[in-house]
């Protein structure tokens, strides 16, 4: 249980330093914090509440999905809100005292970056079967009732969710790019792919298979 506590905290710390470097970047944020970014650019409320108030929405989401499906354990995905909204702020933090000229290549550098921390971050938390956090877990209850993959359903849901940043952005903020840019786009098709590509090289090096998706 420790174990699995572990990993699924520095899962959920490992996404937040993704979401940090794709700020940073200044080609756009993540997919699955564009909405929490795009609400903190509207509102001038700090990230980490936005972000909380959004996955909080997503849980409902999933009990709509599931219906009876719907397990209690789900309802520690709240407590995920609450980490992964402090663990941005602090990730945002820390990525700040990490030299960052804005050229391009470095531009390019932190994307690659952020593209691979969220993907680990999501092999490293989810088979700790706890609690996924709120995004991941609409992603999973999708693939609970559908059985469709995983990963592919990552890439739909991420699509969707850079769609309604831009009409937020563009409704409500100064520039309809405010938290979707270029990296944002690269990210909602290969953060899915960067995953599938994580977990095949993990049984191909280590021979056990390790699934994502936790039919809880």
């Amino acid at each position: 249980m420790i174990k699995r506590i572990l990993a699924f905290v520095c899962g959920l710390f490992l996404m937040a330093m993704g979401v940090a470097f794709s700020i940073v970047s200044l080609l756009g944020t993540t997919p699955i914090s564009s909405i929490s970014y795009s609400l903190a650019l509207i509102t001038n409320i700090d990230i980490g509440i936005t972000t909380f108030l959004f996955n909080a929405s997503l849980i409902v989401i999933q009990f709509i999905i599931l219906k009876s499906k719907f397990h209690k354990k789900r309802l520690l995905q709240f407590i995920n809100c609450v980490l992964f909204g402090y663990f941005t702020d602090v990730a945002l933090h820390i990525v700040s005292f990490i030299s960052f000229d804005a050229s391009f290549w470095m531009c390019a550098l932190f994307l690659v970056i952020s593209i691979f921390l969220t993907a680990f971050g999501i092999f490293v938390y989810m088979p700790a079967n706890i609690a996924p956090l709120p995004g991941e877990g609409c992603v999973e209850a999708i693939a609970i009732t559908t059985g469709w993959r995983f990963s592919s359903i990552k890439i739909a849901f991420d699509a969707t969710m850079v769609i309604i940043s831009l009409i937020l952005c563009g409704l409500f903020y100064t520039n309809i790019l405010g938290a979707v840019n270029i990296g944002t786009f690269i990210s909602a098709f290969f953060v899915g792919f960067t995953l599938r590509q994580i977990n095949n090289l993990y049984e191909y090096l280590t021979g056990n298979k390790v699934n994502v998706v936790n039919n809880q």
